[in-house]
């Protein structure tokens, strides 16, 4: 590490401590001064739903960030990258193309074939795929991050953590809401939300929604003269709720989302160039995404003088078909010797995902010494991948998907790949004393996948099994009223799979595993004015799941590094300054290295690739009272990501650090909220994407980040 990067690094654990210590200071001085005031400042008792029952979060031992719906609309919580960017250890970068985020948690990564390293579960109902969990943030009464291994809980793929989203519910009394804002790029972003009763009984509710929102995009494309990361997007919701008879009740959901996007809007860059971000994006295909989201759920809850009953079941769909400019630039096909150059020039993508998931769950009554949950699961999933590379040797001209026949396909990559999976689970809280909880969780998961080229079914099916034991036991001890500490084991499963169908791939990847250990901490201080929680961990990967480009096939191809072991902290600071006045403060940060991989061994004692060393956080809400009806509202928040490194061929490049500020001010009465807001303040530039695509020396691929957006936002409810 160079001496300027070694000198920021120290300057920023220096800058989080000192902000911490200085916040600390203040929190105790403002108790001072609001006793003497007689005004009460106090932190949000959050309830959280993560071990499987409401619980407060102070009082649970793994290590949660929670957000409640009015954290969610004060910090302008939209997506899951707003939530990944407020979180220690957890980051969400944009990918090749919408619906498709680089996920990294706690050191686990993303890889592009295969599963994400968490388990995202909205309202009971686990995503079956990254396609569905992409989606806007609307009408959200909670979102719950759980770091660490959580595969007893919530199975496989839950190797670094898992997302709990609650939705806000359909009530007995008629509220709404309609959100619009309007920011440069052309943007807008108009949603709405509606709930009341359908009986004069109260037996049953409804609750509907939906939003639509556009932009001209911010990134340009030199060659077309327009924005390259343009993007429409629709989306509507609904929810009924229906109160059966006295203990049992009926909540259905549907969703559908229909988007069309810029994408893939890569910049030719070299090793030396990678962060010089005056090279623009030059295209002559006008990449285009579209993609339609259906989803569906039924939820039958029966109460039990035992506990209670949940039954799921869920149909989940994606489309998505895209085409883009496949060698990022507006060069023709290359002709050598009377052959076109085997390059994806341009590229057409056929995805479709389709899932059906049952769930059934038993939870005890909560007031128990003794509580329990026990549950079982199913999942069916197929996905039918095709993609086509044409010949384009119009290059030069503008053209589209229309300007393409399919005599100019110069070769297809294709692949059904489906998974039949199943588990059994069961979990056990037990008070030893009335401190000391121990909790016990065990869950098996088998995952029956096959995968075959339809074009060439017999002499490329492939069959395999994987499955998993994953066992999580915690112990917590209540020091004080206000203090928990923890410690705890728990072991990870992400299934195999296979790569797809081409010559000289290695066909088959093999299951992830991972051991995860854990002790912290929780404190509630100064009359419930401070928040301090902390943690530290350790985790051992065997074939630790990584994908790469093969420039030979043009295929994507997963790969297994043998070992990986990770360390890290991770501390969040919650302060009540004043009764008007909050402060947030998080660091996470991350030791990883592979200590073994015999396919690549030069690359044993490199940091895992795709995980920053560090990320910190702080935020800061005001509200000030104008007269009887307004106030004066403000926020600020800041994000540092530390370095990371991205491609197994080149593993020297590195980014450098990247500081991204988010401000906003506004008017607030009861019932309505005026605020002008902007992203990225300062305009960093940074990477969100690199990938070879050639020699890897000169033939980079990078995608950016996008530059500062700002925009003016208005909120009605009632």
């Amino acid at each position: 590490m160079s001496k300027s990067k070694t000198i920021s690094k120290v300057f920023c654990k220096s800058l989080v401590s000192c902000a911490i210590s200085l916040s600390l200071f203040s929190s105790v001085q403002a108790v001072e001064d609001e006793a003497i005031k007689e005004k009460e400042a106090s932190i949000e008792k959050i309830t959280i739903s993560a071990r499987g029952r409401i619980e407060t979060i102070q009082n649970v031992p793994d290590s949660v960030t929670a957000f409640t719906s009015d954290m969610i609309e004060g910090s302008r919580i939209t997506n899951f990258r707003d939530v990944a960017n407020m979180t220690p250890n957890l980051s969400a970068l944009d990918n090749f193309r919408p619906g498709l985020a680089r996920i990294t948690i706690r050191g686990l990564i993303t890889p592009q074939v295969g599963d994400p390293p968490l388990a995202f579960v909205v309202d009971g109902v686990t995503a079956p795929d990254l396609e569905f969990i992409n989606q806007d943030l609307v009408d959200i009464e909670r979102i719950e991050v759980m770091r660490g291994a959580q595969g007893a809980l919530y199975g496989r793929g839950a190797v670094g953590g898992a997302v709990i989203v609650t939705t806000k519910q359909p009530i007995e009394d008629l509220e709404g809401s309609v959100k619009a804002s309007y920011g440069n790029g052309n943007t807008y972003n108009i949603s709405g939300v509606l709930s009341g009763s359908l009986n004069e009984k109260d037996t049953a509710y409804f609750r509907v929604g939906g939003y639509t929102k556009s932009t001209d995009g911010l990134i340009d494309d030199d060659f077309l003269g327009e924005e390259a990361d343009y993007s429409e997007e629709d989306s509507i919701f609904g929810q009924l709720q229906f109160e059966l008879f006295n203990d049992t009740s009926l909540n259905l959901k549907a969703r559908y989302t229909t988007s069309t996007a810029g994408f893939a809007y890569y910049q030719n860059v070299s090793a030396d160039t990678i962060e010089d971000f005056s090279i623009n994006t030059s295209n002559n295909i006008k990449n285009k995404d579209e993609r339609d989201v259906y989803e569906l759920s039924a939820k039958l809850t029966q109460e039990y003088d035992l506990g209670t009953l949940d039954f799921i079941t869920s149909y989940s769909k994606s489309e998505n078909e895209h085409f883009y400019d496949g060698d990022y630039s507006a060069d023709p096909t290359v002709i050598d010797d009377g052959i076109s150059f085997r390059a994806p020039l341009g590229t057409e993508g056929l995805f479709d995902v389709e899932s059906l998931t049952v769930e059934t769950r038993f939870t005890s009554q909560g007031d128990q010494p003794l509580r329990w949950a026990v549950s079982a699961f199913y999942q069916d999933k197929e996905r039918d991948n095709t993609i086509n590379f044409f010949d384009d040797f119009n290059g030069g001209e503008r053209e589209t998907r229309a300007d393409f026949s399919n005599d100019q396909i110069n070769f297809v990559i294709a692949d059904i790949n489906s998974s039949e999976a199943w588990a059994v689970a069961g979990q056990v809280n037990y008070d030893i004393t009335e401190k000391l909880e121990i909790t016990g969780a065990l869950r098996y998961d088998h995952d029956s996948r096959e995968s075959f080229d339809p074009n060439f079914a017999n002499d490329t099916f492939a069959k395999k099994d994987f499955s998993q034991l994953q066992p999580k036991v915690t112990i917590a001890y209540q020091i004080q009223e206000d203090v928990l500490i923890y410690t705890g084991y728990s072991k990870g499963f992400r299934s195999g799979g296979f790569n797809e169908p081409a010559e000289g791939i290695v066909r088959t990847f093999d299951k992830e595993v991972s051991d995860s250990y854990e002790a912290g901490f929780k404190s509630t201080l100064f009359d419930n004015t401070v928040t301090i929680n902390g943690a530290i961990f350790s985790i051992e990967q065997d074939n630790a799941q990584i994908t790469q480009f093969n420039v030979e096939t043009f295929t994507l191809e997963n790969l297994g590094i043998d070992e990986v072991e990770t360390k890290g902290l991770e501390l969040e600071v919650g302060v009540a300054i004043t009764e008007n006045l909050d402060l947030r403060l998080s660091a996470g940060l991350i030791d990883s290295e592979i200590t073994e991989f015999k396919r690549r061994p030069n690359l044993e004692g490199e940091s895992q690739f795709w995980v920053a060393d560090y990320n910190y956080s702080a935020s800061i809400n005001h509200f000030f009272e104008l007269n009887e009806t307004w106030s004066l509202i403000s926020r600020a928040d800041i994000q540092i990501t530390g370095p990371k490194s991205f491609n197994l061929e080149l593993p020297e490049i590195k980014s450098s650090q990247y500081t991204f500020v988010n401000a906003g001010i506004g008017i607030k009465s009861e019932e309505i909220t005026i605020q002008f807001y902007v992203k990225n303040l300062t305009d960093e530039r940074g990477i969100e994407d690199i990938f070879i695509f050639g020699d890897g020396v000169t033939d980079l691929a990078r995608q950016p980040n996008r530059p500062r957006s700002f925009g003016l936002e208005a909120i009605y409810s009632f």
